[in-house]
């Protein structure tokens, strides 16, 4: 029979599932998908490439392993209203993990993803769009197209708040779950002991997932995703391309790159990116407005309060201002 996920790491984004997904694929019992994040329970586009595809994503795994996948579009059913219907006619038992951050942060470090993306895929390192501009499009009329902001492989992302601020109102993707799935099957686990404490974390994934702790193979620790090794690398990419740029437009700068070697050149632009590390913060977004962070704590209360009860946690950290 045509192997399906056991369990699903269903968010959420920017709370570290990458780091999760790759310390479960080093349990011996375990079996991830590649992609990462097949999207497959959300997204119509490839929901339609039917059953017979997402089960190959798990055809390697041996009769002994566990199968699962991690795409946090799942946490997103409010845009993607088909998500939890699709998923339990297909893998009703299967164990849910939800990865859970302070929610305001969540969807300010969602936004700065998005750039990211953007930068990444258009080699364009502007920030288009601030989070304001974001969170409030009525008040900006005239900020940027979709496509000057969204990179081309996030087309299936609403050009809507929602998209920012609907991956943090936890309790309301909770009770969509749990109006498919039982309670038993939802783990929910801390974005920052997932940081601070790793081996912990593991210990109660792995007792969640009936596996033995002491199979998982030991690797060295590893930081995904960081948007700030991602912005030194834009800001140097912008230094670069503005000092090839002002010697370009010389005719004698011109003469100079063409007869100057490859790894010369190379050189000297790092000696002058190192020189002129000062400027940087040329492709980083602004950090969070006093608006935008007052809006985000209100809109996000009630659903903290119920998380709360819900959880059985002390979540009040979370409703503290400027704690950046």
């Amino acid at each position: 029979m045509a192997r399906l996920p056991d369990f699903i790491i269903i968010g959420a984004a920017k709370c570290g599932t990458t780091t999760l997904y790759k310390k479960l694929a080093n349990h011996p019992r375990v079996f991830m998908s590649t992609p990462k994040e097949p999207e497959f329970f959300a997204r119509d586009d490839i929901y339609e490439k039917g059953l017979d595809w997402y089960a190959n994503l798990f055809a390697s795994a041996t009769d002994s392993q566990l199968c699962g996948e991690a795409s946090t579009l799942y946490t997103l059913t409010t845009l993607f209203p088909h998500t939890v219907s699709r998923m339990h006619n297909t893998v009703p038992q299967a164990k849910l993990i939800y990865v859970l951050r302070e929610p305001v942060n969540r969807a300010y470090s969602f936004y700065t993803q998005l750039v990211k993306n953007y930068q990444n895929c258009t080699r364009n390192f502007n920030v288009n769009r601030t989070f304001d501009e974001c969170l409030f499009p009525d008040l900006y009329p005239n900020r940027c197209s979709r496509v000057q902001f969204f990179a081309p492989f996030d087309k299936h992302l609403p050009d809507d708040p929602r998209t920012l601020l609907d991956g943090s109102r936890y309790m309301t993707q909770i009770n969509n779950y749990l109006c498919a799935f039982d309670r038993s099957q939802l783990l929910l686990l801390d974005f920052k002991e997932l940081v601070e404490n790793p081996d912990k974390v593991m210990v109660d994934v792995c007792e969640f997932l009936n596996l033995d702790i002491s199979e998982m193979r030991t690797t060295e620790e590893v930081r995904e995703n960081i948007s700030s090794e991602h912005f030194q690398y834009a800001d140097a990419e912008i230094t670069r391309q503005g000092l090839v740029s002002k010697v370009k437009s010389n005719p004698i700068g011109r003469k100079l790159i063409q007869m100057t070697p490859m790894a010369i050149k190379k050189r000297l632009l790092d000696c002058y990116t190192l020189l002129f590390k000062k400027t940087n913060n040329l492709s980083r977004p602004a950090k969070m407005s006093p608006r935008a962070e007052g809006y985000l704590h209100e809109i996000f209360k009630d659903e903290i309060i119920g998380l709360e009860d819900f959880w059985k946690r002390d979540l009040s950290s979370w409703q503290q201002k400027n704690r950046n």
